[in-house]
This record gives structure tokens, sequence and C-alpha cells, in this order.
């Protein structure tokens, strides 16, 4: 790797705003070895999704997911946290700002204080905290596992300071602590803020504020969460009784032209209703009936659709196209009474429901407004940062960068992927890295444990309700008290809590413990973290056993709690008989190859590529076709009005012209091997087909999806019928023709929605709006429709979608069971269908029908390259990504990554954002001189080996070799950890380190003891 020269000499990022688009580029700059000062106006990080219950699609708890990433940027020695700050002003240019910085007084020493609570039990008027749905809620805490895990004190309400410094046990009280302004050099700066919900007190006709069983989206949340003011019950906040009917109204606060309301869409609100309603009927049973109202469903994200007709047809969740515009309280019963009108054009109807949720979208607030004043910042006019689609995360102002809610409304995964593409364009800006030196804490000697008896301690999690209300945990706890050689066994709470990994290393300490059973949440998300508290409790990081309690168990049997906790007791018995052959182990390294190969020479390739070599690194770019491009290629504006062409040669002149990045065309991926670090991929490259090997250290999928083209309403048969991307490449060649159109119909999710293309294509309702705009723009006098299932322009092109009612263009909703019909009518086709509102069938002469046919996955390209690198993919033929929230650009092999279309249906924007969020993932891996395999690899105990080649013949990777001494040997280096060689090998010569023979048979012999 060959550094680009920079004069700048700042390795320091500031990150304004603490919440999951902060802590993600916090991270990802702190692993490619940068410094971060991570600053947010709040006492503890976490933001938004630290008030959740449950995320979509996948409905899993958000303190679950987000708890290990609050630990790490605790913990990460190159992450200064600076709550209860503000940024003031910023001097200078990119590489050399300077940051003026002010904190306000914690008057709590934050080395010190251990969350302990006497503080607040003695002066709870003195305490500060930022409050639940209950102002009286108990705690101080944002929520269980806050990060600092501090109190904060407001002194101007304590009436007597020396009591207040008496009672602290840890003498963390600083009675004299004051406001501090520092000066911060930094090369780059991350806007990431969030932004505010709105507050629904301003429309009188939901009467939220004035009755008490109107309740936000984010009060639900509260009442639902474990954390909250009914620790998870599902109360009425007027009687505290259990509701039987609940309804959410949509879209309030967003998509209105009343004053005081805004005309965007808040993007996310759709999916967190449909989640909030799936969890009420999972949580509470069928008896409880969720209904939600909404304008358009816009469940327009990776598997979003299918989740949508989950809650309908799974959940029996209620769905009711409709405008609300009444809530009242019938003050015999204190129901609530709402009034709406349906879609169908039937007369105002009401139904009476127990609660009513209102659905409340995001908007920026003055105090983000004046700080963007403040530094420079160009807004848009919703006050939102401006940015541009071929750059998605960066402000008007150079080396300054946006992420997350700021930059426009949008939910968790697209938060995540621009943070870091936020982080990789925020790191370009900084002094090169040729060798990262890594802060690291400082370690307690690792003990030798070898030849002491097993002295195991035994720690079970409770989780709130993903485990501790289903699993009695104390009777576990207990239950595992009694087996042999257990000298410690207790319920944690939240055990990835810093409280809690501070308590079980004081006591691995002082109880002299070499083996630890954690009964938690799964391995997958969990294992780094508690390794990582083992070995700096003094001990090796795998005398660990985890047994996964909250996915193998409270989540699958949530419904039978009494065979839940005998399960549970089952999976504790066999993690503990397990751990007790527990070793210590070590892990390998290799030297770690910084060449990248990117997949796919499309816009999220390119972006990927000039990203990387832009750092420093060589790249290889491989692309099937003759030119680079993709299908942005036939894409001429955006609906902003951008010049798509203009952006798209400017790309791949910069891709063919940089001195580090090595374009293949006409080549494709024939054989692959190797892991993260040191792969090696053949490739042909056409016309004569020549076979070159490249190694590399990071892949990069970038393959894009197809358009798609069904053969329905005479789409290739008739040359009236079009699709938009057609549609599209017409007016920009040919403007002439749709001066003389008098007719023009546009029919969307054709081939989308549908059972063998089940999602959204997420960028069809858009390109219809562009569309039929710019026919607008040219031929005023032509009659436009749009026959839509939901009109999903999310976002800012939610005022592109006014516009274009306010223009004429007329929107009709149609049924998946009453599609319009077409037929061959001369030079024109014949369109009928039925307008719901007049209830009438309309029969019209269109001279242009133009389909909104969207993507469909490249099934050949992603089938081959799948079984080549061994990666799964959805079941409508794309790539899965590790984690849907915090892992969406990474794949489950590491050293893989994923971005465009290749991943899902996008945008060019944020197609691009993706290859950027890419190369930023990939920085984490390529800083690193050397890469840790692990332990987990095969050992050949040559003594028992008969060089009978099973070994080698078994192998999927084909490491295994007969050596000069005639037995078998594994590479460790090159041997992925699978097992197959061990489970295959007849005379037991082999064994898979963390997963041994006797390992395996003292886990079955836990769960058989008791079995006669």
């Amino acid at each position: 790797m060959e550094a680009p020269k920079r004069s700048q000499t700042s390795n320091s990022v500031l990150i304004v705003g603490g919440g999951m688009a902060g802590i993600r580029s916090a991270l990802d700059l702190a692993e490619a070895g940068r410094d971060v000062v991570l600053m947010d106006k709040a006492y503890s990080i976490g933001g938004l999704m630290t008030s959740l219950d449950r995320t979509f699609p996948t409905n899993n708890c958000d303190l679950c997911t987000l708890s290990p990433h609050l630990s790490e940027s605790g913990r990460d020695l190159r992450i200064e946290l600076m709550p209860l700050s503000r940024l003031d002003d910023v001097q200078g240019e990119a590489g050399e700002f300077k940051a003026t910085v002010t904190s306000e007084p914690r008057y709590i020493d934050l080395a010190k204080c251990t969350a302990c609570g006497e503080c607040y039990r003695a002066f709870p008027e003195a305490v500060r905290f930022t409050p639940g749905l209950d102002h009286r809620a108990p705690t101080c805490m944002r929520y269980p596992q806050a990060t600092p895990y501090a109190f904060s004190i407001d002194m101007e309400r304590c009436d007597n300071i020396d009591e207040l410094v008496r009672i602290c046990p840890a003498s963390a009280i600083l009675p004299e602590d004051t406001r501090k302004t520092r000066t911060l050099d930094v090369g780059s700066i991350i806007l990431a803020p969030g932004a505010d919900l709105f507050n629904p007190r301003v429309l009188d006709t939901y009467q939220y504020g004035v009755l008490p069983d109107v309740v936000t989206s984010l009060d639900y949340e509260r009442i639902l969460s474990a954390s909250g003011p009914t620790k998870g019950e599902l109360l009425r906040p007027s009687n505290g009784k259990s509701p039987k009917k609940i309804a959410w109204i949509q879209c309030v606060g967003s998509r209105g032209v009343q004053k005081g309301l805004v005309s965007y869409c808040s993007s996310a609100c759709c999916m967190y209703a449909l989640k909030e309603a799936m969890v009420t009927r999972e949580r509470f049973g069928g008896e409880v009936e969720t209904t939600i109202f909404y304008m358009d469903m816009r469940t327009a994200g990776k598997d979003y659709e299918t989740y949508l007709e989950r809650a309908r047809n799974e959940y029996g969740v209620r769905l009711v196209r409709s405008r609300p515009h009444t809530v009242e309280m019938e003050p015999s019963t204190g129901e609530l009474v709402l009034s709406y009108f349906t879609y169908d054009g039937k007369v105002a109807l009401t139904e009476r429901f127990d609660m009513v949720v209102l659905t409340v979208g995001f908007r920026i607030g003055a105090e983000l407004t004046e700080m963007a004043s403040r530094l420079g910042i160009e807004l848009n006019q919703h006050n939102f940062a401006q940015t541009g689609t071929f750059n998605p995360v960066a402000t008007s102002r150079p080396g300054i960068y946006v992420s997350g809610l700021f930059e426009s409304p949008k939910d968790i995964p697209a938060t995540v992927v621009q943070a870091s593409a936020a982080a990789c364009c925020a790191a370009a800006d900084l002094s090169p890295l040729r060798v990262v030196s890594r802060k690291e804490e400082e370690l307690l000697p690792e003990r030798d444990v070898e030849g002491e008896e097993p002295r195991i301690g035994v720690f079970v999690c409770d989780c709130g309700f993903n485990i501790g209300s289903v699993v009695n945990v104390a009777e576990i706890a207990q239950s595992m008290s009694r087996l042999p050689q257990v000298e410690v066994s207790e319920v944690v709470g939240h055990g990835c809590s810093r409280e809690s990994i501070e308590h079980i290393q004081k006591t691995i300490r002082d109880r002299k413990l070499n083996r630890v059973v954690m009964g938690a949440c799964s391995p997958r998300t969990h294992e780094t973290l508690f390794q990582d508290m083992l070995r700096k409790a003094g001990i090796n990081k795998y005398l660990l056993e985890i047994a996964n309690l909250r996915d193998q168990d409270a989540w699958v049997h949530s419904d039978r709690p009494r065979d839940a906790s005998a399960k549970a007791d089952e999976l504790m018995r066999m993690a503990v008989a397990t751990v007790r052959h527990a070793r210590p182990l070590t892990d390998y390294h290799l030297a770690m190859n910084k060449d990248v190969l990117v997949v796919g020479g499309g816009v999220a390739g390119m972006s990927a590529s000039l990203s990387l070599a832009d750092m420093g690194y060589r790249v290889f770019l491989v692309e099937r076709s003759g030119k680079l491009g993709g299908v942005a290629r036939n894409v001429h504006r955006t609906l902003r009005g951008e010049d798509v062409q203009a952006g798209i040669d400017a790309l791949i002149d910069r891709t063919e012209h940089h001195d580090r990045i090595q374009v293949l065309k006409n080549a494709m991926i024939v054989d692959h091997s190797g892991m993260a670090g040191m792969f090696k991929t053949g490739i042909q490259v056409a016309p004569q087909m020549f076979y070159r090997e490249i190694k590399h250290g990071i892949t990069i999928l970038a393959t894009g999806a197809l358009p798609n083209r069904p053969k329905e309403y005479l789409l290739g048969r008739h040359k009236a019928v079009v699709t938009q991307l057609d549609l599209d490449g017409l007016l920009a060649r040919d403007p002439e023709a749709a001066r003389g159109w008098n007719d023009v119909v546009m029919i969307q999710c054709v081939g989308s929605r549908v059972p063998e293309n089940p999602n959204c294509s997420r960028v069809c309702c858009q390109a219809a709006v562009k569309n039929a705009l710019r026919i607008r723009e040219l031929n005023p006098d032509a009659c436009i429709y749009v026959l839509y299932r939901d009109m999903r322009t999310a976002g800012f092109d939610e005022d592109y979608f006014r516009k274009a009612r306010e223009q004429g263009i007329i929107f009709t909703p149609y049924d998946l069971d009453a599609k319009p019909e077409v037929e061959p009518s001369g030079d024109a086709v014949s369109v009928t269908f039925t307008d719901p509102i007049l209830r009438r069938r309309f029969r019209l002469d269109a001279d242009c029908l133009a389909l909104s046919t969207g993507f469909i996955a490249d099934e050949e390209s992603t089938e081959d390259l799948g079984a080549i690198f061994k990666l799964p993919r959805t079941p409508d033929g794309y790539f899965l990504e590790e984690h849907v929230k915090l892992r969406p650009v990474d794949l489950p092999i590491p050293g893989f990554f994923v971005a465009g279309t290749a991943h899902a249906p996008k945008t060019i924007r944020e197609s691009i954002a993706q290859g950027q969020a890419v190369a930023g993932r990939a920085q984490t891996l390529l800083a690193r001189d050397v890469i840790n395999l692990g332990a987990a690899v095969a050992q050949v105990d040559g003594t028992k080996c008969a060089a009978c080649l099973i070994c080698v013949r078994a192998c999927p990777f084909g490491v295994p070799f007969i050596n000069e001494k005639g037995y078998s040997e594994i590479d460790p280096s090159k041997c992925h950890g699978c097992g197959v060689c061990a489970s295959e090998c007849p005379a037991k010569a082999i064994q898979l380190m963390q997963f041994e023979d006797d390992q395996i048979m003292a886990k079955l012999e836990g769960l058989l003891e008791r079995i006669s």
C-alpha cells in the first residue's frame, strides 16, 4: 500500500452526536487507527434507539442489539466521550480544523461514580435525568446500560450540598465542577446530531396531552420496554387497565400543509407502527385488536414488504386506508372515539378504541439550525443538511460530513450505512497512516490455570423481557449453584452493561474463577464482548461458554414459560459441563494483504474503488461487461433535476485514470480461495479468456441488479408500452414525442410486490413522479394518470409528489385483486381501471403507457458468485448481509462486503453511499498489519493419522495435505474452522479447537445425565 501525500497532520475526527450514526462512525474510525472525540448534548450516548423496545424487520430487542456497541465505544481507548457538550465554533479548513466545544458541569466524577443511586434516593429533586412516559420514573439513567454509566446533578436544586457530598459512598460528587471550554485540533468533522420528534400537542383534533390514552409512538415504545414506566406491561395510562383495542394514526405532523406541520415524509414511521402492532399481538395475545389508519404504507426497504404481509396475514394487524381527523373521549366509558374518512368515498366513520397511538415523524429543531449557521453549513428548505446525489454525506463546507437524521429522515440501516460512509470520507481528510499503532488497555497477566481444578462462575442475564419475562432466571441460577465445581452462580441483570461486566471481572479475581458460563444473548453478538471481559480479568478468553437463553429459548418459547425455564436449565447444564473441559488457546495471526478486489463497475463499485484508492490502497475493479456505469448509464436526471450522466461520466473518468485502480472489463470470476487478509481469486478476461489470479485482502461485491421487464400489460408487444427507464431515456433523447401525447397512463408495482418478486423496488414511485413532471413540463395539456397501490415517495420526494398533484397529475389507487386492464387500440393502448372515490370504471386510450417495473436480482450473477464465494442469498436472490441493522454492508464471511443493488433495490444516491460505506468498513481491516484468525482451527495428532486421505478429500477448501513425515497437516492460516475434517476422520486424529470431542461429549452428557 502506498499512502497519498498530504500536508495535513491531524489524526483526529470530531463527531457531533452520540446516537447510532455517531457511534458507528466512531467505531469505524477507531478500528482504522484514528482518534475520535464523540460528543453529545445528552448525559449519555445511544440516542433515540435506546428508547425503543424492538427493531424491525426482525423484532429484536434494541438494547440487546445496541449495547455491545455502546460498551465498545465506551472502552475503546481511541474514543474520547464528551457528554453534556455542544459545538460552538469551527475555524480552519479540512485537515486543520480548530473546534471550540463547551461542556456543561456534571458535578459527578465519571471515574468514581458507580451509579449506585444513593444520591437520587436522598435528593431526587436534584438528580437530573431524561424522563420517559412517566416523569416520576425512579431512575436518572436514560436506559439500563447508560454510557457513561453515571448520574448528573442539578446543583441549583440541591438544598444541602454538604449532605449530598457526604452521602455518596464513592466520593464522586464534585460540587465545584464548572463549565469548561476546549479547543480541539481535528482533521474533519462528522455531524450526526439526530433530529427531534414532532410534538403533536399543536394538533388539538387528536387531543394529545389532554386525553391520557392518546400517546405518541415513542410513548408507546416506552410502555412496551422492560426498562419503561410499566416494566413492559401494556397498561392504559388513564386507569392502569389492559387495553383491548388500539389504533395507530399515521403521518401525524408529516405530509401536511397546515401551519406547524411539514410536507415531507419521515420515512420510518410506517415500519415502526407495523412493528409496534405486531409486537403487541405477539406479546399480549390475540385478544388485543390492533388497527393502523394510513394513507400509504411505505414499506420500501429490504424485506420490508414481506414484513407488511406478515403483519397482515400472520399477526392479524388490520390496515385501513383513511384520513382520521378527530379523536374524542366518550365520558361514560372512557373509550376513545376516532372519526375518519376512507378512500373509497364512504361518509365519515367512527370507531371506539382503548388507546390511540400517534405515529410522529422527525424534524430539525432550532438548536441544530443555529449550529449549522455557526458552522457555515447549507440547509435545505426543511432545515436538513444539504447534500448531493454524488456526494451523499458531504456538506457544503469541505471537511464536514453528515449522517443519520440530520441529513434526511431515514431508518436505522440507512443511518448506519451513512455513518460508515461519513467515516470513510472523514478519514480521507486526515494525515495518512502507514502503520497503525493500536492503543490498548494495560491487561493483567494471563493466569496459568493448567493443573487447576475447574472453579466455574455462572452468570445468568435476565435482560428484562428478552429473557427474564419468560425464564425464571433466579431459579436457574440457584439450580446451577448445586452443580459440582460451580463456585459462583448469580443473576446479573443486563450482563453486557458496564456495571455487570465490572462486577463479573471483580468476581473472577476475588473468587479465583478459572471458567465462566454466561446465560445470555447470542454468541453471534456478544461473544467478543464476554471474551474481552475474561481477558481483562486475567484469564484466557477461551475459558468461556455461552448458553444462548435469548434466541434459542426465551424468544422461541415466549408462550410456554414453564417449558422455557426447563429448557434454560438444560442449556445451562450443558454449558457448565462443556466449560469444565475448556482449555486456554492461542489466536493465530497472519500478515494482511492490503489490496482490494471490487466486483462490479456500477456507481457503487466505482465509489468504493475511488474511496479506497484515494486512501492509497491498490484496487482491482472487475466488470463483467465492456463498460463501467451499470444501470445508471441509462438514467439521465434525478427527481431533483441533477444531471446523472455528467456525474457518471466523472466517476468513470476518475476510475479509469486513477493510478491505484486497475480496471478489468469483460472479466468474470471463476474461482476463489483463502480468508480475510489472504484471498486468492481467479478471473478470466475476454476475448482470449486468459486466466489470472489476484491476491487481495478484501472482497467487495457491487454486481448490481437487473431492470425488470415482466410480460405484463403488452410490454415488448406494443410500441406505446414502455418502462419508466425507457421513458426516461425517450424524454431525454426525443422530447418532441411527448408534446404529441394527449393521454399518458402510468401503472405502478408492475412485477414487484407479487409472489415471484415479493419486495418493493424502491425507485419506481419517484421515477413515475419524475417522468410525469417532465411530461407536464413538455406538454402542459396532456392528461396524466398514475395508477398506484401505495405511493412510496419517502423523505423529500414527497414534495415532488405534492407538486405533481398540484399540477393536475391524477393519482388513483388500485388493489391487487382489481388490477388495471390493458388492450391494444391501434397506435394507442386502451386502459381500464376503477376509481375508488367515484366508484366508477374508466376506460381511456393512452398514447403512452409507462410501467413502473423496478429491479429484480441478477440471479445468474448472484447465484454463481454466491457459490464461488460461499455466500448466502435472500429468497429473492440478493446477497444476505450479516446483520440487517448494525452490519448492513458486511457479509457473513469476514472480509466480504456488499454495496448497491446487489444488496437490495435502491437509488443512485443510496448506492453511492453504500459504496463509500463499504470502503469505510474495509479500512477497519486494511489498517491492520496482521489479521487475527482466532483459535478455532483443526489440529492433527500425527501419532494417530493413517494418511488415509479422507480429510484431504472431505475439506471443502482443500486445506489438508500429507506432509513429508507421512501424516496429514493442516495450515492454520488456511483453515476455516468448519470441522468437516474432524467429523470425517475415522481415526479421530483431528480435533477442532474450541469444539474438541471431549467438550462435545460433555455437552451431551450434561443434557442427558438425568435421563434414566
